[in-house]
Formats: C-alpha cells, sequence, structure tokens
C-alpha cells in the first residue's frame, strides 16, 4: 500500500494511463515494427545474428519489440510526457540486490522441487535437452528476454504504472477502498493486452480470467514487498522454459505459481530474516 501512497500523479492523471494502454495495442496489434525504432541497432544485429544461430537471432528480434515498447511507453511517455519518475513507476533501484536474492531462492526451491517430484514419480533424473540445443549466447539472451525483457515490462507498466495511477483515481471518492479497486481494474488491462497474441489452451474468456487474477496476485505481491524487483524475477520465472532437467508436463507453470503464492504468505517472516542478515 505505501508504494500507491508515495507515488506520484501522473501529469494528466488517468488519461496517460487509457493513451499508453492503447498505444501499447497498437504496437502489439500493428504488422509494422514501429516499437523498434529506438531498437533499430539491436534488429539489425538479430539480422545479422539470424544465418547463423538462428535462435539467437529469434531472441534478439522479440527482446527488440519488448525493450521498443519499454522506450516509448516507459520512458517516453511514463516520464518525458506524464512526468512520472523511476520510483513512481515501481522502479527503486535500491531494492535490485534484494530482489536477485529473492528470485535465486524461488529459482533454487522450484528446480529442487520439479527434481524431487520427478524422482518421486518412479523417473529418472536428466539434463533437460534444450541446454545442449541451444548456445550459450542464446540461453545468456532467452534469459534476459524473459526477466528483463518481458517480466520487466509487463510488471513496471502494469503494476508500477498503471496501479498507482487509478489508485489516485479512486482516492478521493472511495479513499478505503480505492487501492483494491486500482488492482482490480488495472489487471483487466493486463489481461486484455494479451488478446492480439493470446495462446493460452482454453477458450478465451477463460484464459483472460486467468490473465487477470495472475494479474491481481502480482500486483499483491508487489503492494506486500513493497519491492518489484522480486515480482519481475516471479512473473520471469513463470515464464522461462529453460528448467535443469526434464520436468513432468505441465508441473512447472504449477510449482512456480505455488512458490510464487508461499512467498506471498510468508513474506513478513523472509523480511525478517533478510533484515538481520
Amino acid at each position: 500500500m505505501n508504494v500507491l501512497i508515495e507515488s506520484r500523479h501522473a501529469r494528466y492523471g488517468l488519461i496517460c494511463v487509457l493513451i499508453a494502454f492503447v498505444i501499447n495495442m497498437g504496437f502489439l496489434s500493428s504488422s509494422w515494427p514501429l516499437e523498434t525504432i529506438p531498437t533499430y541497432p539491436l534488429v539489425r544485429l538479430a539480422q545479422s545474428i539470424d544465418p547463423l544461430d538462428a535462435n539467437l537471432g529469434a531472441v534478439l528480434h522479440f527482446l527488440a519489440s519488448t525493450w521498443g515498447r519499454f522506450i516509448w511507453l516507459v520512458v517516453i511517455f511514463g516520464w518525458a510526457i506524464c512526468g512520472l519518475r523511476a520510483g513512481d513507476m515501481g522502479i527503486r533501484w535500491r531494492q535490485w540486490k534484494e530482489g536477485l536474492v529473492v528470485t535465486l531462492g524461488m529459482w533454487a526451491l522450484i528446480e529442487g522441487t520439479l527434481a524431487s517430484l520427478v524422482v518421486a514419480m518412479g523417473g529418472s533424473l536428466s539434463w533437460n535437452p534444450l541446454w545442449a540445443q541451444l548456445t550459450p549466447a542464446a540461453i545468456g539472451a532467452t534469459a534476459i528476454y524473459y526477466f528483463l525483457g518481458v517480466a520487466l515490462f509487463e510488471e513496471v507498466f502494469y503494476r508500477g504504472f498503471m496501479t498507482p495511477q487509478f489508485f489516485h483515481a479512486f482516492q478521493e471518492r472511495f479513499p478505503k477502498r480505492s487501492h483494491i479497486l486500482a488492482v482490480l481494474l488495472s489487471q483487466l488491462f493486463f489481461a486484455f493486452s494479451h488478446i492480439p497474441h493470446y495462446q493460452m489452451p482454453f477458450p478465451m474468456p477463460i484464459g483472460l480470467g486467468i490473465l487477470w487474477l495472475t494479474g491481481i496476485v502480482f500486483a499483491w505481491l508487489w503492494l506486500r514487498t513493497g519491492n518489484l524487483f522480486i515480482v519481475v524475477g516471479w512473473h520471469g520465472l513463470m515464464d522461462f522454459p529453460l528448467h535443469l532437467v526434464v520436468p513432468p508436463k505441465n508441473a512447472p507453470e504449477g510449482i512456480t505459481y505455488l512458490v510464487g503464492i508461499l512467498l506471498l504468505i510468508g513474506w513478513p517472516f523472509v523480511k525478517k530474516y533478510w533484515s538481520h542478515a
């Protein structure tokens, strides 16, 4: 809750949020890669690498698109036009170490649980073949894409940028429920942003409902921890496809979600340990 109170009201209020969302949907729906104008050098690098390493080239293309949207919507629109500082959009640089340590802890717990699950189901542990199929550069670029690309952009844009602005908009009329309304409404935008490239194995209304609830949990974790980098880490772990061992089908998503929920519940104890460490 403190992160909402401490954030600055955008220069044009909710108009900033609505215009930014429309621009983002335009980027996602357009056949023209307009979002990559700020990251054109990375696009050129990806094009030069494509013939040598197709996997690495593809990841760099995706990264150029995601970082381009970050520059357009967070840096140019959020900061330069709407007058918001990095801290007003959840980016508090001094918190990155805590976010990294918590993310590594979640990763270790997830990988250990997946390995234990394989053994418990009577299987044998074997290295994930994806590690041998990808070059080290492609593996590194994939990690950067999922954590510092997709997860960072979506957490800053949908949680760090949107949620506080809805909070300020509701604060005067619904002071006791403004934080709840802000989370519920802002995460509808998060769910709707997946419509142009919807890929979930459910009918769209169900999938969008799941995405909405997931966004609410992400926002709740941010409000509880006050550290958006922790949420970026959890989000990245949900999307990152490279696990150490070959996991049971559909297990990684469920285990990763469960670990995040446990962190959400047990955060006061984690924070107490971190303070004494």
